[in-house]
């Protein structure tokens, strides 16, 4: 086992081999900075979060020291194993927390969940990108997580998976737009441009296929008025467009309905 800290939050993980670089030298060292700027600014003890995309669980046992209660959303069965006992390691909060071993999807069911270079290594995804290699893994849609799980009363809802963003976010936009629950996004064009690939044999295709992709995804967001990107910066939305049209490596954007004043 080993003690991490983040900011001024303290927990214990497991010091397995296959993640030990993680914890030892990405995590303390800048590990997306802004991401937990967002999580200090959003999350509230009488607040629920909900992570989509927990992997081994650093925004996860961060947020359970800072939310009344986390749901942790992670289909891969070697992450969602870790994050389960690292989650076990931390007695004071592990009843703030609920792991949910499926996948958010439009509709439910099994679906194959690919990697991308090796299981748990936080890309594997939906979509099929540099392998065919999978598990299959059960998935569920918005309503039914809240109807088994009681999702309610969110302050923030994170989301980061590998390029299925860009067909669950348009499956969940009545809900966006019905409870305005701000949205931190992890954006994988690389992932999307990746499947497409593999999917359209002609380029011509292809590009048709990502800006429809890319349009449908950005009206399904037209409900947040503002929007930030990693750096804190307001990005005007008539620019959002182009800029995920341009977009070539993954980026985080938060998205609000109200003004996010980055201290």
């Amino acid at each position: 086992m080993k003690n991490v800290v983040k900011n001024n939050v303290t927990f214990i993980v497991s010091s397995s081999e296959q993640f030990a670089s993680f914890w030892n030298m990405i995590f303390p060292n800048h590990w997306e900075n802004f991401t937990f700027e967002v999580l200090d600014h959003y999350l509230h003890p009488e607040k629920n979060y909900l992570d989509i995309g927990a992997w081994i669980g650093p925004t996860v046992l961060y947020a359970a020291n800072k939310a009344n209660h986390t749901f942790a959303i992670e289909p891969d069965p070697i992450a969602f194993q870790e994050l389960d006992k690292n989650i076990k390691y931390n007695s004071s909060t592990e009843e703030k927390i609920t792991i949910i071993n499926k996948a958010l999807s439009h509709k439910s069911g099994t679906k194959k969940l690919f990697k991308r270079v090796r299981f748990g290594d936080s890309s594997s995804s939906l979509i099929p990108t540099l392998s065919e290699d999978f598990h299959h893994v059960s998935v569920f849609t918005m309503k039914e997580l809240i109807r088994e799980f009681g999702v309610a009363n969110l302050s923030l809802i994170k989301m980061d998976i590998e390029g299925g963003e860009y067909i669950l976010v348009p499956a969940i936009r009545s809900y966006l737009k019905k409870h305005k629950v701000p949205l931190y996004l992890s954006l994988h064009p690389n992932f999307l441009k990746s499947f497409l690939e593999k999917k359209c044999s002609k380029e011509k295709e292809r590009k048709k296929s990502y800006q429809k992709f890319i349009n449908r995804f950005v009206n399904s967001l037209d409900i947040y008025e503002f929007i930030y990107d990693s750096t804190g910066k307001q990005i005007e939305t008539k620019n959002i467009l182009q800029l995920f049209m341009n977009l070539e490596e993954p980026a985080e954007f938060l998205f609000t309905t109200t003004q996010w004043n980055k201290k």
